[in-house]
């Protein structure tokens, strides 16, 4: 019995057999055969637990008390043994488990910040360039082609031209002395300012030869009151106007007086206005509140070289760069004013004052505008045509009209002297001569 080992299941019944029978006769301490009987017998190592397992040591083992007996491979312990690789066995399965789970939801966090990163730089990503491209055959908004008339759908020498908050169009009706506001949906005008049967005249009501007008962002109106030497304020919803610069029916080269205000600009933050003194040849520039106003351009006789203005006429304020951008009508060219400088720079158009009807020239220019892009558009008014140049660009592109000639079809234009884009960048023209406002769909 010593001298054999236990090698299987059988063995071990034929052993635990004859260590009974042993245990009988032996002179073996009580307590020596107490431990073997409950170390063999113990329900916690069953034939079912050690079948097909090899076991540990010999049955020599049971005379020694002090020695741990029936130990299986992979088991430290017979106490909680089988408890202890249980607990194991499933730990690695929850793990097992748990890990391509949690792995999963790491990559999926890590994909939804990749996306979320690249969402952020697409949003300031610069929208694509919108394609200038317009209808060369003009609409008739407005007006009556070559008649003039003071009904509220007719003309006398259509002037300026501005949007309000809603796209209503405002025109600037010179001869008929009123302004009118004219839906360009329902194709209707009326009466904003001025006398709607046309009647001219000095006092707060009337107006006198108006040329340009300016909306600033609450649908105020500056009127360039030309006839009258004076510039209105004219309150949105308002029945008569409040004059802020010049002086009526005073034409002089004073401080506080003009000879022919034309184009506006205003300096929302600071309400500061600008106004084109025509025959003075000068901007003038008119703080809130001010009765008299400073010199912001020219004022030093006219000329063409970059120190003098000639006849300004269209105005823009360009606030990025803290200038104005002028249509020097007499010299035929457009400038740019820093403020606070003494001479301009040359935009478009010959430098020397020299008018011409090719792609680098202009002749005569007076309205002005800007698209959001920076191109800028130019009533080209003895040329007969509106001509846009692209940002960085001296060459003019045709748009409107056909260059050198003039005429009254739907894609000629007879001294055109004011230009305006909508928000679809569809382009409106004051067709004076024509006594039209002609709208040119971009497409």
């Amino acid at each position: 019995f010593r001298d054999k080992s236990w090698k299987s299941t059988d063995d071990l019944n034929q052993k635990v057999e004859y260590a009974n029978n042993y245990e009988t006769n032996s002179t073996i301490k009580h307590h020596q055969s107490r431990t073997v009987e409950n170390t063999i017998i113990n329900k916690t190592i069953s034939t079912n637990h050690i079948k097909n397992k090899k076991l540990l040591g010999t049955v020599e083992d049971l005379t020694n008390p002090v020695h741990k007996y029936y130990h299986l491979a992979k088991k430290k312990k017979i106490k909680n043994g089988f408890k202890y690789y249980c607990q194991c066995s499933r730990r690695r399965v929850f793990i097992s488990l748990c890990f391509p789970i949690l792995l999963s939801i790491i990559i999926g966090i890590i994909i939804l910040i990749i996306l979320l990163n690249k969402s952020k730089v697409t949003t300031i990503t610069p929208s694509p360039i919108a394609i200038l491209r317009w209808n060369t055959t003009g609409i008739t908004l407005f007006g009556t082609t070559g008649i003039r008339g003071n009904t509220s759908q007719q003309f006398y020498s259509p002037f300026g031209l501005a949007f309000d908050s809603l796209s209503n169009l405002y025109v600037g009706d010179r001869y008929n002395h009123r302004i009118q506001k004219c839906n360009i949906i329902t194709l209707t005008c009326t009466t904003i300012a001025g006398q709607a049967n046309a009647v001219k005249g000095t006092n707060m009501s009337y107006l006198n030869g108006p040329t340009y007008v300016y909306i600033d962002s609450n649908d105020n109106l500056y009127i360039a009151d030309s006839d009258n030497y004076r510039v209105q304020f004219w309150s949105y919803g308002a029945s008569y106007g409040k004059t802020i610069a010049g002086i009526t029916g005073s034409s002089g080269s004073a401080l506080n007086q003009f000879s022919i205000p034309y184009g506006i600009a205003l300096d929302s933050n600071s309400n500061t206005v600008y106004i084109s003194d025509y025959n003075n040849h000068r901007v003038m520039k008119y703080l809130s509140g001010s009765s008299s106003g400073t010199i912001a351009a020219g004022g030093n006789g006219f000329g063409t070289n970059n120190t003098k203005l000639y006849r300004p006429a269209g105005l823009i304020l360009d606030s990025s760069t803290n200038s104005l951008i002028i249509a020097n009508f007499g010299a035929s060219n457009i400038v740019r004013w820093v403020l606070g400088d003494n001479k301009w720079t040359i935009v478009q158009g010959d430098p020397n004052g020299l008018n011409g009807n090719t792609s680098t020239f202009l002749d005569h220019p007076t309205g002005i505008t800007y698209d959001p892009m920076g191109n800028l558009y130019v009533a080209d008014m003895f040329n007969h045509r509106i001509q846009m140049y692209e940002v960085g660009q001296t060459n003019g592109t045709t748009i409107a009209g056909i260059s050198g000639k003039l005429g009254n079809n739907s894609t000629m234009l007879y001294y055109p002297v004011s230009v305006i884009l909508d928000n679809q960048l569809n382009l409106y023209v004051s067709d004076s001569f024509n006594q039209r406002i002609q709208k040119f769909v971009r497409y």
